[in-house]
C-alpha cells in the first residue's frame, strides 16, 4: 500500500549536511519516512570525498512520496552546507538534523504541535535526546560556580556571560531555552530571513548552532524544547579531530563568537575567563581518563593562541596543508 495515501503531511522541509558517513545518514532517512506525519521535501547537501550512493535513499523517499534534493558534490564545512540547503528548499517549518540521529516517530509530528500551539513569536522548536546527560550534583555545582554551562535535568536553558549555555537536558514539560543544537533544530522559514549560519566557522564549525540560535532569541523569537520528541544521536567519531586540534578550535570559536555575541563589558569577559579557569580542571581529569594529553596541550595552547589575537583557526585545513607539504 502507498504510504503517501495513509499518512498525513505537513509544509515542512528537513535539511541534513554530511560527509563521509552514508551509513548513518541511509538510516537517519529510514527513520525520517518512518515519521507519523511527513514533511514534503528533504534536502541532502553532501561534500564526501567520494561519490555517495543515492540508490536506497532515493528508493526510500519515493516510497514515502517525499520530494528529494540530493546536492552532490557540495563545498565543504556545516555552515556553508546547511546555508545551501535553506537557499534550495521553500518548507515551512525548516528541520536542520545531523546524519547520525535516530528519530522516534513521532517526533516531527509533536515538534509541528508546538508551531500550531504557540503564536508568531516562537521562532523555533527543539526535542530532548533518547539518552540525556545527568551528571552528578558535584559536577553541577562546579559548572554553576565557574559559568561554565553543561547539560542537567531541567536546567535554566540560559546563556552565561561567557558564552556558554545552561542546557535543558531533560524536563518533564515544554520550556523556554535561549539556544538549540545542531543534532536537532527547526525553525520558522522567516527566521532565515533575518539570520544565517555564520560561514567563517570551519569544518563542522564547533558551536555554529548555539551561535545561531541566540542570535534567534537576540532579535525577539521564542525557542522552546519540548519532550514529547525524543532522538537518538549516534555521535559518529568519524571526521572529528584529535583532542589536541578540537581543544585548539574550540577555544578559538569560543573567543570569537563571545566577541560576536556578547557585550565586551569586564562582567562578561571576566565571565569568559571564568569559565575556562573552572574548564582546566576537568581537561586534566580527561588526560588521566583517556591518558590523551591533548585534551590539556590543545587547551593550553588554543588559550595562548587566542590571548594573543590569534582568531579563527581550521585544524583540517593545517593539517591537510602540512600532508601536501611532506608529500611534495
Amino acid at each position: 500500500m502507498n504510504v503517501e495515501t495513509i499518512t498525513p503531511r505537513a509544509e515542512s522541509c528537513f535539511i541534513i549536511a554530511t560527509r563521509n558517513r552514508h551509513d548513518f545518514l541511509v538510516e537517519a532517512v529510514r527513520s525520517l519516512v518512518g515519521q507519523t506525519v511527513l514533511p514534503a521535501d528533504l534536502c541532502i547537501v553532501d561534500s564526501s570525498d567520494e561519490p555517495p550512493d543515492r540508490s536506497e535513499i532515493e528508493r526510500l523517499c519515493a516510497a514515502a512520496g517525499i520530494s528529494l534534493d540530493y546536492v552532490y558534490p557540495a563545498p565543504r564545512g556545516l555552515t556553508i552546507q546547511r546555508n545551501i540547503g535553506i537557499d534550495r528548499t521553500t518548507g515551512d517549518p525548516v528541520f536542520l538534523i545531523d546524519d547520525d540521529v535516530w528519530l522516534d516517530p513521532a517526533v516531527h509530528e509533536a515538534i509541528l504541535a508546538e508551531y500550531e500551539r504557540w503564536g508568531p513569536e516562537l521562532g523555533g522548536v527543539r526535542g530532548e535526546p533518547v539518552h540525556p546527560p545527568n551528571p552528578g550534583r558535584l559536577t553541577i555545582l562546579w559548572r554553576k560556580l565557574f559559568g561554565m554551562g553543561g547539560w542537567w535535568p531541567e536546567g535554566s536553558g540560559k546563556m552565561q556571560p561567557g558564552f556558554f549555555v545552561e542546557g535543558v537536558a531533560s524536563s518533564a514539560s515544554v520550556r523556554e531555552v535561549e539556544y538549540s543544537n545542531g543534532w536537532f533544530m527547526s525553525y520558522r522559514r522567516e527566521v532565515f530571513e533575518h539570520e544565517r549560519f555564520d560561514e567563517k566557522l570551519a569544518g563542522y564549525a564547533f558551536k555554529e548552532d548555539i551561535d545561531f540560535s541566540y542570535r534567534v532569541v537576540k532579535r525577539g523569537y521564542i525557542l522552546v524544547q519540548t519532550p514529547r520528541a525524543r532522538i537518538l544521536h549516534h555521535k559518529s567519531p568519524s571526521e572529528r579531530l584529535t583532542p589536541f586540534d578540537q581543544q585548539r578550535m574550540a577555544l578559538a570559536n569560543q573567543f570569537y563568537l563571545h566577541r560576536k555575541n556578547m557585550p565586551q563589558t569586564l562582567r562578561y569577559k571576566a565571565g569568559l575567563w571564568r569559565a575556562l579557569v573552572g574548564t582546566l580542571p576537568l581537561n586534566v581529569g580527561k588526560v588521566v581518563q583517556t591518558r590523551d594529553p591533548g585534551y590539556l596541550t590543545g587547551f593550553l595552547v588554543g588559550a595562548w593562541e587566542q590571548a594573543r589575537g590569534r582568531g579563527l583557526i581550521d585544524p583540517a585545513a593545517e593539517n591537510e596543508r602540512r600532508a601536501k607539504e611532506l608529500s611534495a
